[in-house]
């Protein structure tokens, strides 16, 4: 039997410009959101993390949902069928990061970059406790170089388990205010869930520059 599947996608203030999906080789449905939730207090961001962090909240009837950002536009026919591919039986996949592989590294390269003044990292991060963050990680044990993903696209499969670990990882971007992108791994790996990373093939899709910074 092969999964139902749902795209997900948020984009909220105009911070990115809405995309078309051309005909996939797998059949899926479409959600596209743009309205905040008057009950998330926060930026733009923010609301578009709520749809991403309570992913799973919109695959009922699915077996898989799949988030894409709003500012990835899909090239290929075969995108959704190389996700499933990639996903290879486990509850959960994600876009591997193009440059590194922890998330300590990942940190100490945004701190290294806010000191030389990139206005797009200090926007993002500037305000938010990433060091504290992945500080409180690592008391918890969390390994060194155990693989670093981009949450730009997820793909997760409905279950008990993964429920489970999107709560836990909302609580964390939404309560703690952190950084949703080292926040996946940690919760993910403190569940014991092991997360398979996604490669596609070059032409794929086109990561688009966002058209406002926020």
């Amino acid at each position: 039997m092969i999964d139902t599947l749902v795209i997900v996608t948020a984009v909220i203030g105009g911070i990115d410009q809405p995309k078309e999906i051309p005909p996939q080789t797998v059949e899926f449905e479409r959600k596209f959101y743009t309205h905040k939730e008057p009950f998330i207090e926060g930026n733009d961001r923010m609301q578009a993390l709520w749809y991403k962090c309570n992913l799973i909240k919109y695959s009922i009837g699915h077996g898989i949902t799949i988030w894409v950002d709003g500012k990835i536009q899909i090239n290929s026919s075969d995108f959704v069928e190389q996700i499933l591919q990639h996903m290879d039986g486990q509850d959960i996949a994600v876009l591997k990061h193009g440059e590194r592989a922890c998330i300590y590294q990942e940190v100490d390269h945004i701190e290294h970059c806010m000191r030389k003044g990139n206005e797009y990292l200090l926007t993002r991060y500037s305000r938010k406790p990433i060091r504290r963050q992945v500080e409180a990680y690592r008391y918890f044990g969390y390994p060194a170089n155990n693989g670093l993903n981009d949450c730009c696209i997820i793909a997760v499969r409905n279950n008990d388990t993964m429920q489970k670990v999107f709560a836990a990882w909302w609580q964390d971007v939404y309560d703690c205010d952190g950084f949703d992108q080292t926040a996946l791994q940690f919760h993910c790996w403190q569940a014991g869930v092991k997360i398979n990373p996604i490669i596609f093939k070059p032409g794929s899709y086109t990561d688009t520059p966002h058209a406002i910074l926020k």
